[in-house]
């Protein structure tokens, strides 16, 4: 309805409007509007337009304040056309315009922030149709239109990945909160994708690697102490289990091996307890054979023997004659039966299908009776895939075809070779054991192609006279000449190892983790004392004791010392052996570093001594908890083809001689006009001849011949993709090698000789050292069966040291409490522990596994709508506001 306020002044100006137009009239014979129906009719259209914008101003401050600019402007622009700038309607219109300025500088503002500085400047000037006096909006087109004040590189894509690089930094911020590293690090690597050069990035990359390196410095405390766990748990005995039951293995794994083996199999597996012909045809043999070996087949599917005799020439066999009841088989027949004439050989002759025979054999197996009927027929037998043919003698069953198959050139690839040998090599021919991995250099580390012959040869296939194999890299085709029964086995060998895991790669990891501790504890006294009078005598002095077989007593050992000796000086327990003295070194070592195995003292923690006393005396407390350990890590990857051998060496070449020249000294040296220096035959230098002023050459050993051995980590390892695609077959044998040190096995030359007091005086010729290598070697050869991503431990290879030396004063350490003072206890515990992990992985050839353990990244679910129970009030009824009719 019309609020009568404004009644008056709308029909003043309706109505001049309608005097400057005529008057629409219907056509059709309808009656035309009088002018008040007009002008009524065009009031309500003007005042519901002005009320759609009020509505229009509520809905954009409503989106004005959820900053949802764009809805704002659009809703504040439609307000701004459908209120008129009129008296009537000027506080609504100026609230329309105040707010359509607001929302398109906001507007325009975000657009230039999302890079659209054409819209930004279009929705500006749409403010200025109505409020071209806006000094904000038009300083705002200034800035946009200036080349200088904003950043037009900024692209509406630039904006979008700056917002996805915001996401993906969230998320990667949350997933490290989490602990999620691997999916921190995930989402960190895709910001980089998307920028290069992002410093909060980097700094998160940063925080990310220091959380995990925290955790892996803790995994390293956690992995050395149970390795060391594991050291010292080795002294645990096994105890025996009586809860262990042995239980049977069966495989009910069907054959598929050819068919010419399975009909092979048969034949010798089917016993026919009594075989009894009487003049009959081999015809008839034959079908008896065929019915009592279905018959007698635990399948039940007998074997098929055909007669395959058209065109047979020469004459029939002899027949037996019938009156000796059969013929005489040695150890088999009735012996009363007659033995018949050896058959004649007719060359391409010999019987037919009615070549009659007379035969008596008990529990004979299927196929000698067929060789004792062919035998007495003048006739042959073949095997082949589905029946056993009999033929006549001159058929050639060494029948040979040709067949072609499309295989890859890896199948000829041979393992590689070279570089010192390998671990995981047969014997040599005539039992010689491989040689060792570690001696010797050089050789190639590829793996050379070997013939398709051989390759055949060595997975048992035969090739007979006029048999070959040959291979085409141009069309990869094998092209093989052989028996039907052989080129069956090609088939078989090329189908195993043509497998869909030949284009399957296998990526090898390892890990050499040795771990090296050594405890050392001690808590040992040292005693000084000086000289005393015996109480209660002139004549009788008491004090310690002597250095004896001990070293000599060091000042430096003690704290109080008085004119440059300890106070005390006399010591008590030199006996004893404290600190390293009590820890003596191996054999080997004292050979290689050339020491006894006795160092120095441990260090003193406490001491007392009494100077004005009598006696002086001296205690000094020696105690050591020391505790040093050496770790080393190899990590070496190495990718190979399954059923290819890989090698993995972190070596160092040693090489040392192992053969010398023996040393020359010259019998006659020197040389002063006619007079030299000769050596005597008892070796001793000839005074009369001595030239002080003579040389004395000597050529010293000298090697020859030398040889290398690498030392540092091996690891040969040959793995299979088992059947299943899963699982993987490995052949391991790794190894370290550790130079320990040289021995010196020569001599030194010498000579006596006379000065000219005629005192005699040794003379070193030359040291003649010739020093030999001593190695250390750890090795480990197994086969095992993983899966996909397993990992393999491969440890054992443990060692341990313990000396335990404790040592006290006669009679003194004995007494309770007091004789702890006068004993030394020490304990050094060496632990060496090698802990081998080998991890394999089935990868395709772009070198991603075939069986992913990336972490997913973890979504929520989206939640149902809650839904609203329907309301138990009526429901109200809106009336429709129906659009007046216009004018026509």
């Amino acid at each position: 309805m019309i609020r009568p306020p404004l009644a008056a002044p709308i029909a003043t100006l309706l109505i001049a409007s309608f005097i400057a137009q005529p008057i629409a009239i219907y056509a059709g014979g309808e009656a035309r509007y009088s002018e008040s129906e007009v002008v009524q009719r065009e009031l309500q259209r003007r005042q519901l337009r002005v009320e759609e914008g009020k509505l229009d101003i509520k809905k954009g401050k409503e989106a004005l304040a959820k900053k949802d600019y764009e809805t704002a402007f659009a809703n504040f622009d439609n307000a701004c056309k459908k209120i008129p700038n009129a008296a009537a309607t000027k506080g609504e219109y100026e609230e329309a315009v105040d707010g359509l300025t607001l929302a398109g500088r906001r507007l325009a503002e975000q657009r230039v922030t999302e890079g659209y500085y054409a819209s930004a400047v279009q929705i500006l000037q749409e403010v200025l149709k109505y409020n071209p006096d806006d000094k904000r909006t038009l300083k705002l087109i200034a800035n946009i239109e200036a080349p200088d004040y904003f950043n037009k590189q900024i692209t509406p894509q630039h904006r979008a990945k700056v917002e996805e690089v915001k996401q993906d930094f969230v998320a990667a911020k949350g997933y490290k909160d989490l602990g999620n590293n691997n999916m921190a690090l995930h989402k960190v690597e895709e910001i980089f994708n998307k920028d290069p050069d992002n410093i909060a990035a980097s700094k998160l990359r940063g925080e990310i690697y220091e959380t995990k390196q925290r955790a892996a410095e803790a995994a390293y405390d956690a992995t050395r102490s149970q390795a060391v766990w594991e050291v010292t748990s080795q002294w645990q005995r096994p105890y025996r289990r009586f809860d262990r039951k042995v239980t049977e293995i069966r495989s009910d794994k069907r054959s598929d091996a050819p068919n010419t083996v399975i009909i092979k199999r048969k034949l010798s597996e089917i016993v026919l307890p009594k075989v009894d012909f009487r003049d009959s045809t081999v015809r008839e043999a034959m079908e008896f054979l065929n019915q009592r070996a279905r018959a007698l087949d635990t399948e039940g599917t007998g074997v098929n023997i055909v007669l395959k005799l058209e065109g047979a020439g020469g004459a029939p066999a002899p027949v037996a004659p019938t009156g000796g009841g059969g013929v005489a088989i040695p150890g088999l027949a009735d012996p009363g039966a007659a033995a018949p004439a050896a058959a004649p050989s007719l060359g391409g002759g010999g019987g037919d299908a009615n070549t009659r025979i007379t035969l008596t054999l008990n529990n004979v197996p299927l196929l000698e009776v067929i060789k004792y009927i062919t035998n007495l027929a003048n006739l042959k037998y073949k095997i082949e895939p589905y029946a056993v043919y009999i033929v006549p003698l001159g058929t050639d069953t060494t029948e040979m075809h040709t067949r072609e198959f499309k295989v890859s050139a890896t199948l000829f690839r041979e393992t590689p070779g070279g570089g010192g040998g390998t671990g995981l090599a047969a014997p040599a021919a005539g039992g010689a054991a491989p040689a060792d991995p570690t001696i010797g250099g050089g050789g190639t580390a590829l793996a050379a192609s070997q013939s398709a012959k051989d390759f055949l040869q060595a997975n048992g296939v035969t090739f007979p006279q006029g048999a070959f194999a040959m291979y085409s890299k141009a069309t990869s085709t094998l092209i093989v000449k052989n028996t039907d029964d052989q080129l069956d086995l090609v088939e078989r060998v090329i189908e195993i190892s043509s497998t869909e895991t030949a284009i399957k790669q296998i990526e090898i990891q390892a890990k050499f983790v040795e771990i090296t501790q050594n405890n050392l504890k001690e808590l040992s006294f040292d005693w000084l004392l000086g000289q005393s009078n015996f109480p209660k005598s002139n004549g009788v002095f008491l004090g310690g004791g002597t250095s004896g077989t001990a070293p000599q007593v060091d000042p430096a050992d003690y704290v109080f010392t008085q004119g440059g000796q300890p106070i005390g000086s006399n010591p008590l327990t030199q006996g004893l052996r404290s600190g390293q003295l009590g820890i003596s070194a191996n054999a080997i070592d004292a050979l290689l570093f050339g020491t006894a195995g006795q160092t120095l003292k441990a260090p003193g923690v406490f001491s007392v001594a009494g100077a004005g006393t009598d006696p002086t005396f001296q205690v000094v407390m020696r105690a050591l908890d020391q505790k040093k350990g050496v770790d080393l890590l190899s990590a070496p990857r190495v990718t190979t083809k399954s059923g290819n051998r890989a090698v993995i060496e972190i070596i160092r070449e040693f090489r040392y001689p192992i053969e010398f020249e023996q040393p020359q000294i010259p019998q006659t040296f020197g040389n002063q006009g006619n007079q030299g220096v000769q050596l005597l035959p008892g070796g001793n230098i000839n005074p009369l001849a001595f030239n002080n002023n003579g040389s004395f050459p000597v050529t010293p050993t000298t090697p020859t011949t030398f040889e290398t051995r690498n030392t540092g980590v091996t690891l040969e390892v040959e793995p299979n993709i088992g059947p299943d695609g899963s699982s993987i077959d490995m052949q391991l044998a790794p190894q370290v090698v550790e130079f320990e040190g040289f021995i010196n096995y020569g001599s030194p030359i010498q000579t006596t000789s006379s000065n000219a007091i005629g005192q005699t005086q040794v003379n070193i010729i030359t040291p003649n050292i010739i020093n030999q290598p001593i190695f250390s070697t750890r090795k480990v050869s197994t086969n095992v069966t993983v899966f996909d991503g397993a990992t393999v431990v491969l440890g054992g290879l443990v060692r341990e040291d313990v000396q335990k030396v404790e040592d006290k004063v006669p009679f003194v350490g004995d007494i309770p409490l007091v004789g702890r003072l006068f004993r030394s206890n020490i304990d050094q515990h060496i632990k060496r522990n090698l802990v081998i992990f080998v991890t394999a992985r089935i990868i395709n050839a772009e070198g991603q596994p075939i069986v992913s353990d990336e972490e997913k990244e973890e979504k929520a679910d989206e939640l149902p709508m809650p839904e609203v129970a329907p309301s138990t009030l009526p429901a109200v009824d809106f009336k429709q506001v129906r659009e007046p009719r216009r004018l026509k």
